[in-house]
């Protein structure tokens, strides 16, 4: 018996955003999905702009990216990044309870999803930026429910980030473009949406390089 699959499943009790009166909960496991779901379309994209982009390692990367706070909690970025110390003690927490839940696994599972924790190269650094992106779309969200006054400032600073993201990352680029107005319409308004198509640029250099 493996008590792998129980165990992450239990992200779902792991409350998100826990210092923040949010307008709708969200869990951790949640948030796993919608990271699965960025990281399918970014990988979709990349390859149709011509990047030889693996989409199931993004995929696979994605969906077992926070696992480990099950054990861990969801510790918020301030505290996790307050200092050198913090940071490097917290990596260190992530990564013992990585290894315990990765141990309830049987060998030929354990190091196939070990990878998949651990992927590196672009598509990790790419996931991770999608990871970041999950929280814009929640601080859009919240504020198109009316919760200026919690997710305000937080709404400005990830403005800022993804902005810097997507100059780096062309694929979040064009995600952001195809589907960043459409974050907070209604049913009804996203059903009549249709993107009208366009060309595709060649890469840059600079793309070409970390292609």
């Amino acid at each position: 018996m493996s008590g792998f699959l129980g165990i992450v499943l239990r992200q779902r009790l792991l409350q998100r955003w826990s210092l923040m009166d949010c307008h709708r909960n969200e869990n951790v496991l949640e948030h796993t999905a919608v990271v699965g779901m960025l990281a399918l379309l970014a990988g979709h994209i990349g390859r149709h702009q011509g990047r030889d982009l693996n989409v199931e390692k993004m995929i696979n990367h994605a969906l077992v990216h926070d696992f480990n706070e099950v054990l861990t909690q969801d510790v918020i970025s301030p505290i996790k990044a307050a200092n050198a110390e913090i940071a490097s003690g917290y990596a260190k927490l992530e990564a013992a309870a990585e290894a315990q839940i990765l141990d309830t696994l049987p060998d030929y599972l354990r190091d196939a999803i070990y990878d998949d924790c651990h992927p590196g190269g672009y598509e990790q650094e790419l996931v991770k930026a999608l990871d970041s992106y999950a929280a814009y779309i929640k601080c859009r969200q919240e504020m198109a429910a009316g919760n200026q006054v919690e997710f305000g400032d937080a709404l400005t600073k990830m403005t800022e980030l993804v902005e810097k993201l997507t100059a780096k990352y062309p694929e979040l680029c064009e995600l952001h473009r195809l589907f960043g107005d459409s974050l907070c319409s209604s049913v009804d308004e996203l059903l009549r949406s249709k993107a009208a198509d366009h060309i595709v640029l060649p890469l840059d250099e600079a793309s070409r390089k970390r292609a």
